[in-house]
């Protein structure tokens, strides 16, 4: 009996965990839904992935974030950062 209830509140920890997660992430980035918010993200991790990034992608994010973006010492803060600009704008 034991085994199945440690069975069960595993799965009930896990599942509070996968929801609390999804909205916590939805919260923090609403525009993580919608599909522009999602391209916009990709497009400049793609395009910035092999160290060259391309003028229309450096022109179609605005002065505040790029600054950030380029003053940020790790790459986890600068993925933070394309994630903020892409899914809170749109």
């Amino acid at each position: 009996m034991v085994y199945k209830r440690s069975k069960l509140s595993f799965l009930q920890h896990f599942l509070f965990l996968t929801i609390g997660i999804f909205f916590g992430v939805g919260a923090i980035w609403p525009g993580i839904i919608s599909n522009t918010g999602r391209k916009c993200f990709l497009k400049i991790i793609k395009d910035g992935s092999d160290g060259n990034v391309s003028l229309e992608t450096i022109f179609s994010i605005t002065p505040n974030y790029l600054l950030e973006i380029n003053n940020s010492k790790n790459k986890y803060n600068k993925v933070l950062l394309v994630g903020d600009f892409c899914f809170r704008k749109f």
